[in-house]
Order: C-alpha cells, then structure tokens, then sequence
C-alpha cells in the first residue's frame, strides 16, 4: 500500500508538473507593437525592440502583474505608403491578442474594424476618433490640442504636414478630428521638401488666409533631427512670421515626452537665427519627472539597455512604447481580476476601466488613459 501511495503521488506530480507546463503556454498574453519603423527620424531611431524587451523585464518583476500572465511583443511593421500599410495591416491577423498601434490616424478606423473581427484588442496613439473601439494607451492628441487651443482662445488655426504619407495623412485626419470638436482649421497645406521653396510656398499659403495665426506642425521635431521643421521655421523668421506673432506647434512632441529638464540643445545655442525662429514654437509635451535623456543613460548603466548609442541619438518615442506596453498589461490584469481570473480575450479590453497606477519610463508615476499631460 505505502509503494502504490508513492507511485500515486509520484503520477499525479507529473501529471500536475504537465498541467503546469500546458498552463504556462496558455497564460501567454500576445500583444503586436505596429508602427512605420523605417518612416521617419521620430521612429526609426525609437529602438522598439529595445524598449519593448524592456518593459517586459519590468513587467517580470512586478508583483502585481506576476499573478496573471506572461507576456510577450511581437513587431509589425506600418509601411510608409498609406495604401500599403493598409493591405497590410488586413494581414497581421493572429500576431497578438491585442495590439499596440497603428501610429497613422489614417488606419485607425481600419484597424478598429479588424480588431473587431478578430476578437483582439487595439491600443492605438493614432486613433484621433472616439468614434471608434479602442483603448487609448496616451490622451488623444486631439483632445490635448482642443485643450490647449481653447485655453489661449485661439479660433483660426493652421495645419501645414511635411510631404510624406505618413505626415499628410497624419495633418489630414488632425484637421478633421478638431473640426469635428468645432473649430474651424484652414487651411491643411502640404510643404514640399524637393524645392527649396517648399517651405515659403506653403507658409505664403497659410498666411493669405489673414486669419489662422497658430500652426500645427505634422512632421518630425528639429530637437530630434527634424530637418523639415527647421526649414520651416528659418522661412518663417525670413518672411517676418515670427515677429508678426505666428504660433507654431510641433505635433509630434504630443506623442512623447520631449526632454526639457536641465538640458541645452547645441542645435539651438550654436544657431542664433534658429534659436530666435525656435521662440516662437509652443512645445506641448507628454509630463515627465525626469529627462528621457538621462533615465535612458541610467537604464544603459544598470544594463537594462544593453546598446551603447548615445541617449541623445534616440527617439524620445522609446518611453512611450514603454509605457503603452505597460498600460496595457496593467489593462489585461484589471480585466482578468474583474473576470474572476478567467482568460481575458482582447475584445474585453475596451471595457476596461483604467484607474490603476504605475511607473512609466521616466515618469515616477502614471494614471490612467489621461496620465501624461
């Protein structure tokens, strides 16, 4: 009797060791990161492996995620071309239980769509429409913008968009989204970079207008290698825009926390004309307690980031792709613990009800869906 209750025991150990090892595959909850990763400076430079892999360690070690699931990223790529990337986008089926982009509001409503019909979950920063399924990672840049454009009452307002499919789609479906909110936006101008006066042309364009005296810029910041804005910005204090007391905003920094804390750019001290362009551009950032620049120096020294690039060759964008990785792991835990501790599929996650707490990348604490402003 005492060897059968042993070889018993020893059964249903294994028995109990294969559940675990089957369970262990289960609990794996798949998110795919889709963005134009080849596009632009702001994302080509944002290291999303890197950041992603990141997030991951941390999320490891966070007792209250290390209840639920495992997690694991995938990288999708958004092609360049809008059209493209819509095709695409109708093939990354089964990549992930949920998914984190696309960055273009242009797919957005295509995205929700396929969301839908796959049962997964959709984090997009580019979903300027509330119309649509999606649980935003960040405050609709659109929200902030209305925000902030009501505050100092400005009524007339510009878009001008670097000429790529990713910045003109990006201008077009801004000036949609706050007309939408009620304010009039024109006009929607396309600078062309091939000619030199590119810039002129559609700064020339805006000001015949003799209303709109608030830009949003839709291409990539001069403080992160934007040469289109710095362009722009040097036609600008030519044509006597910047003494008139145009305004212009970068809409690209709504997407990141750009680093301001204790920190000179050479860019701008080295350059008297650009520094005297640069005053007038109202910079709307994502909060943060610390600068990108150094927390990313730190994680190198602690050997979470094992590259040795310089901190300031990288994309601000790191942090945010870090962030929405954890926001939503925090979201698929809140809907797990609501569910009983059942699977939580990624259609579940447009019902979650935030209210949680973390650390994001260099901000000591975030809330929320309306954490970073």
């Amino acid at each position: 009797t005492k060897v059968t209750k042993m070889q018993l025991a020893s059964l249903l150990g294994l028995s109990i060791w294969l559940l675990y090892i089957k369970d262990v595959g289960a609990a794996t909850f798949k998110l795919a990161l889709v963005g134009p990763w080849s596009c632009d400076p702001l994302f080509s430079r944002a290291m999303p492996v890197a950041a992603a892999n990141l997030a991951l360690s941390r999320l490891r070690t966070d007792s209250y995620l290390s209840r639920g699931y495992w997690y694991d990223v995938k990288l999708l790529n958004e092609d360049c071309s809008v059209s493209k990337a819509l095709t695409e986008l109708g093939e990354m089926e089964g990549y992930g239980h949920a998914y984190i982009g696309p960055f273009n509001p242009t797919l957005c409503h295509a995205a929700s769509l396929f969301a839908q019909h796959w049962e997964a979950g959709l984090a997009s920063p580019g979903c300027l429409d509330a119309d649509w399924l999606n649980l935003p990672p960040i405050t609709s840049p659109a929200k902030v913008l209305i925000t902030v454009l009501r505050f100092f009452r400005w009524a007339h307002v510009a878009v001008i968009s670097a000429a790529t499919d990713l910045w003109e789609s990006t201008g077009e479906e801004v000036a949609s989204a706050l007309r939408a909110m009620g304010l009039p936006i024109d006009p929607v101008v396309t600078m062309e970079t091939k000619n030199k006066g590119g810039a002129r042309d559609a700064l020339n364009e805006i000001r015949q207008t003799n209303k709109a005296k608030v830009v949003i810029m839709c291409m990539s910041s001069i403080l992160i290698g934007g040469e289109h804005q710095k362009e722009l910005l040097l036609a600008a204090l030519d044509m006597g825009m910047v003494a008139d007391g145009y305004i212009f905003i970068p809409y690209d920094a709504l997407l990141y926390a750009m680093p301001y804390q204790d920190i000179t750019f050479p860019l701008l001290t080295n350059n008297t004309q650009l520094r005297h362009a640069y005053s007038a551009v109202l910079t709307v950032t994502m909060a943060s307690d610390e600068s990108f620049y150094e927390t990313f120096r730190q994680a190198q020294i602690t050997r979470e980031i094992r590259s040795a690039i310089s901190a300031t060759e990288v994309s601000p964008l790191f942090g945010t792709i870090f962030n929405m990785v954890y926001f939503v792991a925090k979201s698929v835990e809140e809907r797990r613990q609501a569910g009983g501790g059942n699977w939580v599929t990624g259609s579940q996650l447009f019902n979650s009800e935030g209210g949680f707490d973390f650390k994001g990348f260099n901000q000591v604490k975030t809330h929320e869906k309306e954490h970073f402003y």
